[in-house]
Order: structure tokens, then C-alpha cells, then sequence
């Protein structure tokens, strides 16, 4: 039998569950919808920069103390060479003394003890492509004409920065199903609270002949309505203040090198986010409703 619009409406709105039910709705989508989109961009910002960082060396040629009997000028040149020399070395490109004035400034205020303090000279040094050459090796091929040199494989401490957004990764989606069986809990919450203040209603429904699907098609309609809404705008301010985060971090995290096809895929995934949380929100109503309903007389 066909039944008016709206007619568990007022029961939602009694005792505020519509719009409790309505807030949990959209915690979730916002929770869900923040996290999906850190965790994207910040792997695949962490795979590009990993991929960049673990092909790279960093040697440090420190100033020489005393120059009358090599120069620093030569030390580089030396160092420079051998690096050349030895097989699976890319690229070697000294660092300029401007470049190096900009690492430091974050440990140093003061302008002045750059005048100061002697200046290491820093060499970039990439690997080649399926080369495994290793910073001991460097270490050694620069031991006579440089001894004192210093130098850094990136690729171990990255490997460890890799591991913890791994872990990140994790705990973000241990977080997204928290939130969908939090969101489970309240739909079966909340349709429970309903029919039970609804319990006359519902039995004249029964004694009318209304079939327990079509009373809960109403129940579904009703919380399809408030999960959209609550959805909508859960996920505009998650979408909002991601995009506040990622500009004001642009100094930090270069989204640039992220491809189109990595924004368009996130997109995709993100749409699916609030679409997701009212097909479930109204699946579970439907499926608590009428297991409910089957006590009913």
C-alpha cells in the first residue's frame, strides 16, 4: 500500500536523532575523506622523493685548515675526478657556496657567522641508473687524495622514512573502517530508536497490510535524505581544509611533481568517499529496519 512522504520524519526529529545521526554521517565522510587524501598525496610525494633521494650522494669536503699545502680549490678538483672515474657514478656537480649558505640558514641566524665559520664544499653526486654503488666504496676511492671526506647515502635513511609512511598508510585505514563500522553502529542505533517510538504506527501500518519493505523503503528514504546533506557538507570542508594544508605546505612538499593521472585518480577516489558513506548508510537502515520489523506483530 502506498504510504505519505516523510513519515518516520517527525520521529527522526524527536529527541534530535535525525541530527545526531546527521553529525556521525558526517564525521565520518570528513575523517574518511581528510585521510584518503593525506595518505595519497603524502605516498606518492614519499615515492617520488624517494626514488629522487635514493639514486643520490651527498659528498662533504670540509675546508681545509690549513691551505699552503693543497688548496681547497683542488681538493674539490681531485675529488671531482675520482668520482668521474669510477663506474656507475652519473653526475657530479659541486655545490655552490650560495647553495650551502641556504641549508645551513635554518641553524643559523645570524648572517654574520657565515663570514666566520669556513664553509664545507658539497658535492651532488647521482648514481646511475641499476647502479649499486655504495657510499663505502666512495668512501674509499677518496681516502688518499681526501681523507677527511664525509659521505651520505641517502638511500638508508629514506628506506626508513619510507617504512614510517607505510605505517601511516596503515593506520589511516585502520582509522577509514573505525569510521564505517562506527557509521554501521549508528544507523543500527538510531533505525532501532526510531521504530521502537514508532512501534504503534508501525503495527497499524501492519494491520493496514503494509508490507515490511515498503515501511522500510520510508526508513531508508528518510536516512538517505540526512546522509546526503550531512555528506555533502562533510566532505566540501574535509575537501576545503586539504587544500588549505596542501597550499600552505607547498614550500615544503613540491605537489607539482604528482602527474595528472595521480590527480585525476585521486579525484575519483575521493568522489567515491560521501557516494560510499550514503550507500551505506541506507543499506544498513534497510537491513536493520527490517530484521527489526520481523518482531513486530
Amino acid at each position: 500500500m502506498p504510504l505519505p512522504r516523510h513519515l518516520f520524519a517527525p520521529a527522526f526529529r524527536a529527541r534530535h536523532l535525525g541530527r545526531s545521526f546527521a553529525f556521525i554521517v558526517g564525521i565520518m565522510v570528513f575523517i574518511a575523506t581528510f585521510a584518503t587524501a593525506a595518505e595519497s598525496a603524502l605516498l606518492s610525494l614519499g615515492y617520488n622523493w624517494g626514488q629522487t633521494m635514493e639514486s643520490r650522494i651527498t659528498v662533504e669536503i670540509p675546508a681545509a685548515g690549513d691551505e699552503s699545502t693543497m688548496p681547497q680549490a683542488q681538493r674539490v678538483e681531485q675529488a671531482t675526478t675520482l668520482l668521474h672515474a669510477m663506474p656507475g657514478i652519473g653526475t657530479v656537480k659541486p655545490l655552490s657556496d650560495s647553495d650551502v649558505k641556504r641549508l645551513l640558514k635554518p641553524w643559523f641566524d645570524d648572517p654574520s657567522l657565515f663570514k666566520a665559520l669556513p664553509l664545507p664544499t658539497l658535492l651532488d653526486v647521482s648514481r646511475q641508473p641499476g647502479a649499486t654503488v655504495t657510499a663505502a666504496q666512495i668512501r674509499d676511492n677518496l681516502k688518499n687524495a681526501v681523507p677527511d671526506a664525509r659521505v651520505d647515502d641517502h638511500g638508508a635513511w629514506t628506506r626508513d622514512a619510507w617504512r614510517l609512511m607505510h605505517g601511516l598508510t596503515l593506520l589511516g585505514g585502520v582509522t577509514i573502517a573505525l569510521a564505517g563500522v562506527t557509521l554501521l553502529i549508528t544507523v543500527g542505533m538510531t533505525c532501532g530508536t526510531v521504530a521502537a517510538s514508532e512501534h504503534e504506527t508501525i503495527s497499524l501500518l501492519h494491520v493496514l497490510g503494509a508490507d515490511d519493505h515498503d515501511i522500510a523503503r520510508h526508513f531508508q528514504a528518510q536516512t538517505e535524505r540526512l546522509a546526503v546533506r550531512a555528506a555533502a557538507v562533510a566532505f566540501a570542508l574535509a575537501l576545503a581544509i586539504t587544500g588549505g594544508l596542501m597550499y600552505a605546505t607547498r614550500h615544503i612538499a613540491d605537489y607539482s611533481a604528482l602527474s595528472l593521472l595521480h590527480w585525476v585518480s585521486l579525484a575519483a577516489v575521493l568522489c567515491l568517499i560521501p557516494l560510499c558513506a550514503v550507500g551505506l548508510s541506507t543499506a544498513a537502515t534497510r537491513f536493520s529496519v527490517l530484521r527489526l520489523l520481523k518482531s513486530f506483530p
